[in-house]
């Protein structure tokens, strides 16, 4: 009895000197100072594109391997998909919008949802995008409208490349028509 009563006792006093072992971070957490400099090229890249700064926006992704998806809205309609893996693609799209829309706004969802993998320079981050532009004064697009307006999720790709993040896959789940009504109670 006394041989079983030690042995309790010492699985006790092992388990509690376990439970008492510093404080260890959960797993897939994404450490504060990363989440800071993930969150900083999120703002770039959102500050870029509503003053209309190509040089800015392009400069919250890495040249090398990148890579943009949208699926225009039709999830399952992959024949519309719009890609580009060539960031030349990206700032010749981005010049377009800005030379035809003035006042860009852009809402983020806050805080995004982050992922990062084990090695700590690769991370998946997800956000909700809430997007609309204006023409000039004097101007309208196609059926008299003079702004447009676009809703839905980002998939970021992120990595960490000497010690900097910056989005090297960006994938646009836009929402069609009927998911913006719903989406907003409309």
């Amino acid at each position: 009895m006394f041989r079983s009563f030690i042995k309790i006792g010492g699985i006790l006093i092992l388990l509690i000197g376990f439970m008492g072992c510093g404080d260890a971070e959960k797993v897939g957490q994404v450490p504060p100072e990363e989440l800071l400099q993930i969150n900083k090229v999120l703002d770039r890249w959102r500050e870029g594109y509503e003053t209309e700064d190509v040089n800015s926006y392009i400069g919250t992704f890495w040249e090398e391997g990148f890579l943009y998806v949208s699926d225009m809205g039709t999830d399952g309609d992959k024949t519309d998909d719009l890609e580009f893996d060539d960031i030349r693609q990206e700032r010749d799209a981005a010049t377009r919008v800005f030379e035809q829309f003035q006042d860009i706004e852009i809402e983020l969802s806050a805080p995004p949802e982050i992922s990062m993998n084990q090695d700590g320079n690769r991370a998946e981050v997800r956000n909700h995008y809430r997007i609309q532009g204006f023409v000039a004064d004097g101007q309208s697009l196609e059926g008299g409208y003079t702004g447009w307006f676009a809703e839905g999720d980002n998939l970021f790709i992120f990595e960490k490349r000497n010690d900097e993040w910056r989005i090297t896959e960006w994938h646009d789940e836009a929402f069609n028509d009927e998911e913006i009504r719903i989406a907003n109670n409309l």
